[in-house]
């Protein structure tokens, strides 16, 4: 009894060094790789220099591999931030895509599809520091910051006009809002490095985007975000709704008794600031200390008794490379590809996400075990039996230059295709072309 309680100390004590020496391996290697400027210290996120390129590929440490949920989490509530703002309430409310349910979730996962795309897809071109991009380059990034150009600008012609400021409030916030939900509930912090690496692959987005006036240091960006939200994030009934609907899209998932629960828990992840302006009461003491406590809880468990992963966790296709090859059929594309951008039955090659947001948009339908999971879901009403994959929900999957709503699902194409391929350095060829 004694040896066996000996080896399975040992046992113990082994893991838990193995996970602390796998689990921050990752980190240490992008560290050692980057060092910081000469004459610094690297401890603040300025000491480093990096191009976009460099420091999207640093970016993905955290967003696939040590923090991908908490990264997706924070984005999400980076844009519930950005309706604390009267204009862009408004602006988003006039759209009319918010007011009906089905237009709202596909609001969603468009968005969430689109940022998703930004981020992972590597980025090529003229001011990336990949100037040329290698001969079969993914330009979904490309297409996919076109494609949000082009959505824009249709909202600009009919005068629902945002202004620069209220652009670059919100691109403020998919900078600083992973460090702080990161910092706040996950087993590490960003480094330094990785600091400037989220500022130096946004702001080249934001030039993409033509946003004007970003700040050149992350240190300035966050002195002027914080004057903009102190002047402009006011209590306003158009906030108020336009926060009220988009809450039902986060509480998606969750069982209609506990949705007053999920509220109050909204609330406890959102500024007092934003609650203010959003009109929502503070949430009870008792539920914030409850959502700390299980955030904590987590960040332990992970930190010291979860190995690292060792594959990218990411909502959209990470690697599409295998389209074009014979026999190779990558994970969420729908149809197997064989050379080009169609097959030879012309059906254009089309994605999946990895999981449903809300809505199951761009979902297959299930087979097998999975549709049978979804109908006992159904009756147990833990899911919404109507909303289950199907043609109304496009189960056949997404094109990037697709995405936006169902009216200018085939708009927009030449525009799009011309704007992308200035960004992505060159021609775009293959089974993304269009």
């Amino acid at each position: 009894m004694t040896l066996l309680v000996f080896y399975g100390g040992l046992s113990g004590l082994t893991y838990l060094i193995t996970v602390y020496i796998l689990r921050y391996r990752r980190v240490r290697s992008i560290v050692e790789k980057h060092p910081p400027s000469q004459g610094t210290d690297g401890k603040s996120a300025s000491d480093y220099r990096m191009t976009p390129a460099e420091a999207q590929r640093i970016i993905w440490t955290s967003s696939l591999y040590d923090h991908p949920m908490l990264v997706e989490k924070s984005l999400e509530f980076a844009l519930f931030k950005t309706y604390g703002i009267e204009s862009i309430s408004k602006l988003l409310l006039s759209t009319g895509q918010l007011s009906k349910g089905i237009n709202a979730s596909r609001r969603y996962v468009d968005t969430a599809i689109l940022i998703q795309t930004w981020v992972h897809v590597p980025i090529t071109g003229p001011g990336s520091g990949n100037e040329e991009p290698p001969r079969g380059a993914d330009p979904r990034g490309a297409i996919a910051v076109a494609r949000t150009n082009w959505l824009h600008s249709k909202y600009t012609i009919v005068g629902q006009l945002a202004s620069n400021d209220d652009y670059l409030y919100t691109l403020s916030l998919f900078i600083l809002e992973p460090a702080k939900w990161i910092e706040k509930y996950e087993w590490r912090s960003l480094t330094p490095l990785e600091r400037q690496a989220y500022f130096v692959f946004w702001s080249e987005i934001g030039r993409r985007m033509g946003i004007n006036n970003i700040p050149e240091t992350i240190e300035d960006l966050v002195e002027w975000c914080e004057e903009y939200e102190r002047i402009n994030m006011v209590p306003s009934q158009t906030s108020k709704t336009v926060a009220e609907l988009t809450t039902a899209l986060l509480l998606y998932h969750v069982p209609p008794f506990a949705r007053g629960f999920g509220k109050q828990a909204v609330a406890a992840l959102c500024p007092e600031r934003l609650n203010r302006a959003i009109m929502v009461p503070e949430p009870p003491i008792w539920v914030v200390k409850s959502i700390d406590g299980v955030l904590n809880l987590r960040k332990l468990f992970i930190r010291h008794l979860c190995l690292p992963r060792f594959s990218p966790q990411c909502f959209v296709p990470f690697d599409t490379t295998g389209l074009g090859t014979p026999g190779v059929c990558p994970i969420g594309v729908s149809v197997c590809p064989i050379s080009s951008k169609e097959n030879s039955n012309g059906v254009v090659y089309r994605l999946h996400p990895s999981y449903a947001n809300n809505d199951p948009w761009y979902m297959p339908s299930p087979s097998g075990l999975g549709k049978i999971a979804a109908e006992v879901l159904a009756a147990f009403r833990m899911r919404n039996p109507k909303a289950a994959p199907g043609p109304q929900f496009r189960h056949d999957g997404y094109r990037t230059e697709e995405l936006g709503p169902t009216s200018f699902e085939k708009s927009g194409r030449k525009e799009v295709l011309a704007n992308a391929e200035a960004m992505y350095g060159g021609k775009i060829t293959g089974p993304w072309a269009f």
